[in-house]
């Protein structure tokens, strides 16, 4: 794709947009795909403040920029810049991508809306220098590289995005919708999050860059007897990152064990759905489910393009093998308790179908992940535009110990399609990636455009690729590749500008797998937003 013109129009929307000063004012409050509003909204639904029918675990980074009549508007200016000092560490980062040293991001745009239909052009650019750093070794055994490079065929998540800088420009979170009282239907290449989590989402976060895609939505809550429902359907188009890993690791005894994959792009279809049940107040049930395939390989059929409507149990979908296709489903919950500013919720999900109702009941963590958390608000003197905010959640993507007896690959990972479930190179799932965990300690205070916090993180890094290499020819569980993390953030607005900056520190251990290489790696970010109007 030729992003030459893309690059032209950062630059012209970067430095001609400041002159309108007539625009309708802009409540969004994001960097790139990082909304504060939907954390601040969230927070708000915890506190009581705001309605609580809305799930918001079906949303995007432009979630809270409705226009309320038509018009123009001119959304806020991104800069966003962040450093790696040793290695290529963070994920929820949209267009950015995993690299050591320096980078830099921009988003700008604009939004126009008449009658039903609204247009937003929200390009977005990247640059990272890109520099070299250490790899997986070479030096290892011929057991232990096969099983390496095992992993590498079967998921497109290169060590490093070429030799040099990249650069990089997209349509961003640009869409053009139409709506009909209720329902929302248009083309949109935003990112999205499905599900309950902060940290992590199982099926769809903001780690890998927006794909363009059809959706057919709710525009707001549907109303039922028996509560209030809210959906989105996709299908989408999911490229490869075209970037190969370094050649050398597939050198395994003379022998070259790498595995072309397919140069064509996926098909991706899915559903969200999330019920708020009437005579339980807070509570929102949902479903997620989504399939990708090849387009050589897809069909002609209605389930072909609709999968998700066909049935979760292999036994009720004949041939199912056949079709080349991969499935990730999800179940999930979140709990709203405005009366003791708490909520809880959770998230579980299999990366396969279940062949019947027994199968699910004999083994329900074959090939499963899930995710758990909790949030507590403490108001500071009584004040809702103060408090202190208490998040803890957990993430296990690793297989559980079924798969001694029935392996089940790793999460993302798909004998069918050897991209793995990625788009351009990052998952579009949970940003740990796969076969791995974290516990996420997350505390901030809130002062009216005030955030100031910290996380505590534990990080293990792809447990199952541990497993298969190092106990299989050696008893070593000393090599566990594992971060502690500490992340410190801030973000302030005065006015029309706002402010973000972080420094987050990983001390890590057994780098790579290799014992007592334990360096530290110190990440700085430092963004700013303009918005061109004052808020309402």
């Amino acid at each position: 794709m030729n992003n030459k013109p893309l690059l032209a129009l950062m630059l012209f929307l970067g430095f001609s947009l400041v002159q309108l000063e007539q625009v309708a004012a802009q409540e969004r409050k994001a960097f790139g795909p990082y909304s504060l509003y939907l954390e601040q909204a969230r927070n708000e639904q915890i506190l009581g403040i705001t309605d609580s029918t809305g799930a918001l675990t079906i949303t995007t980074p432009q979630s809270s920029s409705t226009l309320k009549k038509e018009g123009f508007q001119v959304l806020p200016l991104v800069l966003l810049q962040q450093y790696n000092s040793f290695a290529p560490y963070g994920w929820n980062d949209g267009l950015l991508i995993p690299a050591k040293g320096y980078q830099a991001y921009m988003n700008a745009g604009f939004k126009l809306q008449h009658r039903r239909w609204q247009v937003q052009i929200n390009p977005e650019a990247v640059y990272a220098s890109n520099p070299a750093f250490e790899r997986f070794p070479t030096t290892e055994t011929d057991d232990i590289r096969l099983a390496y490079a095992n992993y590498l065929n079967y998921s497109d998540l290169p060590d490093r995005f070429g030799r040099g800088s990249f650069q990089k420009a997209t349509w961003g979170q640009s869409y053009l919708k139409y709506t009909a009282d209720k329902w929302s239907f248009g083309i949109a290449n935003e990112n999205m999050w499905w599900g309950p989590g902060y940290r992590n989402a199982l099926l769809m976060s903001t780690s890998a860059p927006g794909f363009w895609h059809l959706s057919l939505q709710t525009s707001r809550p549907l109303k039922t007897k028996l509560g209030s429902i809210e959906t989105k359907m996709i299908a989408g188009r999911l490229e490869g990152s075209n970037w190969a890993t370094n050649p050398e690791a597939f050198e395994v005894n003379g022998q070259n064990e790498s595995i072309a994959k397919s140069a064509d792009w996926r098909y991706l279809s899915g559903l969200s759905i999330s019920y708020q049940p009437k005579w339980i107040p807070g509570l929102y049930l949902g479903l997620n489910r989504v399939f990708q395939i090849y387009r050589n390989d897809l069909g002609s059929g209605l389930t072909d393009y609709l999968p998700f409507i066909t049935p979760f149990q292999k036994k009720g979908v004949p041939g199912e093998d056949a079709k080349k296709r991969d499935q990730l489903a999800s179940v999930y919950f979140r709990w709203v308790l405005p009366e003791s500013k708490t909520e809880i919720y959770g998230e579980y999900g299999w990366n396969d179908h279940k062949q019947n109702v027994w199968d699910l009941a004999g083994s329900p963590s074959h090939a499963a992940a899930f995710l758990i958390g909790m949030r507590k608000l403490f108001p500071v003197q009584g004040s809702k535009d103060k408090y202190l905010r208490l998040n803890l959640e957990i993430t296990q993507l690793q297989q559980s110990a079924d798969r001694l007896v029935r392996p089940a690959g790793a999460w993302y990972m798909h004998g069918s399609i050897r991209h793995g479930y990625t788009h351009q190179g990052q998952v579009l799932g949970a940003g740990i990636g796969p076969g791995s965990n974290s516990q996420t300690l997350d505390i901030a205070f809130w002062n009216k455009n005030q955030v100031f916090g910290f996380q505590l993180e534990r990080y293990a890094h792809n447990l199952d690729f541990f497993y298969d290499a190092y106990t299989q020819v050696m008893v070593d569980y000393n090599r566990k590749w594992t971060d502690i993390m500490l992340n410190t953030y801030t973000y302030r607005q005065w006015g029309q500008i706002g402010l973000r900056a972080a420094l987050n520190a990983a001390w890590i251990r057994n780098y790579q797998w290799q014992e007592n290489r334990n360096p530290l790696n110190m990440q700085v970010q430092f963004g700013l937003n303009y918005r061109f109007s004052k808020q309402n």
